[in-house]
């Protein structure tokens, strides 16, 4: 059994590292750095995964939580990347099916050709993509959208048409992906920030104090999302391929995609996106108005896509690109969540050939750590945990499950071992104090912004961002980790600013 991936196994990971026998040193903790290095280290190289923030804390974590079969693809004409995620999606419904979800989506039409013609598309799309019979789309006449979904506008309704696609949390899938990449022997650190690249050499710098360290590899993957390019520069690897930012805003309603700036963990969302999404609710639905008092939060994520000279935001392809610097160091970019462990597959195997090494690729038919069970094994767990849990609100065993898998079971046995664990913390989330223990028992959350945002998910799905469970969380976190009196306030001040940053546009 691999050792608790908790704050110490980060400190014994950093104190390794100068003196480690590394093949592949990976930058970047989203995806795409995750599936590298979990790829990597099954494949037997010695591989060590350092991240600057936290686990998914830029892009990854601010996705639109849907694993795509590739539908959107086809009207681009790009038939093989429709194939690619169609297969990805299967992939990943067996080897973490807790984060990989069914769920119907409806499409309403306003006359009998866009009805048909999206029909015709979901008939090619599931013919192309090999979609099981359970999973083909219907078409829904006005009366029957209506019934279904009775909030809709019909006054120009033709009907709808509906699919299924598949939710995950972007972010657990994230951790669990490291965490398989540990499970295999990675050295992992997050909260660890390359400060300069010089060849297979980094320097590295704890973002909580402590030795500014030097590390060497053989090879090094820069997989650092909308900050590839800066990665980039550090090496003086600037050439060829740049990428272009755009950025992707989900409420309860939908998305944008609109062109960014400069990389940050949380760009802005704009009054011209919320003005979007409520207009866009108005043609949809019948219900008054939307305006930016209704709203409790939003997300935004930044796509690190390839430039294409003359494309806007949403006509750029989401294929990834290698790129090969004279100095040694490898870059990707582009993609998609979708499809990542393809991506890092491809990366794997150019850093395999460049070491001489061949050894296949096993990451489509290993488990990740919390998905060893299926779907069935799944729903008889949930019901293990409600009749065990009876304290959980409604819908707590299903959350439990879709955030755990079958990590569940070490809430129970911690839950068992001391009781008062499985109380539910303050405010209408429902999370128990055990869910935080395991949060940075096992898996190495560091700060407050690490449990309420990438472990438990509170900032942006619980109505109160957190905020009414904050300073119960701060209690058990500082007892954990050793904050002083300082240390709390600055981690409590900090989560509310980000939480109210969420709250408003720019």
């Amino acid at each position: 059994m691999a050792a608790p991936f908790s704050p110490e196994t980060r400190e014994a990971a950093l104190a390794a590292l100068p003196s480690a026998d590394l093949d592949l040193l990976v930058i970047g903790g989203g995806i795409t750095g995750a599936a590298v290095a979990r790829d990597a280290a099954l494949r037997g190289l010695a591989v060590a995964l350092v991240e600057r923030i936290d686990w998914a804390a830029g892009t990854s974590s601010r996705s639109s939580k849907l694993i795509h079969g590739g539908v959107r693809y086809l009207q681009q004409g790009d038939v093989s990347l429709v194939r690619e995620a169609a297969a990805e999606r299967a992939v990943l419904r067996r080897i973490a099916p807790h984060l990989a979800l069914p769920c119907r989506m409806l499409m309403p039409t306003r006359s009998r050709a866009a009805q048909a013609k999206l029909g015709l598309g979901l008939w090619t799309f599931e013919r192309i993509a090999g979609i099981p019979a359970d999973e083909r789309y219907e078409r829904w006449s006005a009366s029957e959208t209506l019934r279904r979904e009775p909030t809709l506008d019909g006054t120009q309704l033709h009907g709808a048409v509906t699919f299924t696609e598949y939710l995950t949390d972007d972010a657990r899938l994230v951790l669990d992906t490291v965490r398989g990449a540990h499970a295999a022997g990675a050295l992992c650190a997050n909260h660890a920030e390359v400060t300069a690249v010089e060849g297979c050499e980094v320097t590295l710098q704890d973002a909580f104090g402590g030795p500014v360290r030097r590390v060497r590899s053989r090879a090094v993957v820069n997989a650092a999302g909308p900050w590839v390019d800066v990665v980039r520069a550090r090496a003086r690897a600037l050439s060829g391929a740049r990428l272009h930012l755009t950025k992707g805003i989900l409420t309860y309603l939908g998305t944008t995609d609109t062109d960014y700036g400069a990389p940050t963990a949380y760009p802005e969302v704009t009054s011209e996106d919320a003005a979007y999404l409520f207009e866009a609710a108005e043609r949809t639905f019948a219900a008054p108005a939307l305006t930016s008092a209704d709203v409790v939060a939003t997300w935004a994520g930044l796509r690190p896509l390839l430039h294409e000279e003359g494309k806007g935001p949403s006509e750029i392809s989401r294929r990834d690109e290698i790129m090969e610097a004279e100095n040694g160091l490898v870059s990707i970019a582009g993609g998609k969540l979708t499809t990542h462990r393809r991506m890092a597959e491809r990366v794997v195997d150019l850093v395999c050939r460049r070491l001489g090494v061949t050894r296949p690729c096993r990451t489509d038919t290993v488990a990740l750590p919390n998905g060893e069970e299926g779907p069935e094994a799944l729903r008889r767990l949930a019901q293990e945990v409600a009749e065990r849990l009876p304290q959980l609100r409604p819908g707590g065993a299903e959350r439990l499950i879709a955030l755990h898998g079958t990590g569940c079971r070490r809430l129970l046995a911690r839950i068992a071992a001391r009781p008062e664990a499985g109380a539910p913390l303050p405010g209408p989330s429902g999370v128990l104090g055990a869910e935080i223990e395991e949060a940075i028992d096992e898996e190495m959350a560091l700060t407050l912004e690490d449990v309420l945002d990438r472990r438990t998910r509170l900032l942006l799905f619980d109505a109160r961002q957190g905020l009414e469970t904050l300073e119960a969380v701060a209690t058990l976190a500082a007892a954990r980790l050793g904050w002083d009196r300082t240390r709390t306030a600055a981690e409590i001040d900090g989560y509310r600013h980000l939480a109210a940053s969420l709250r408003s546009f720019a």
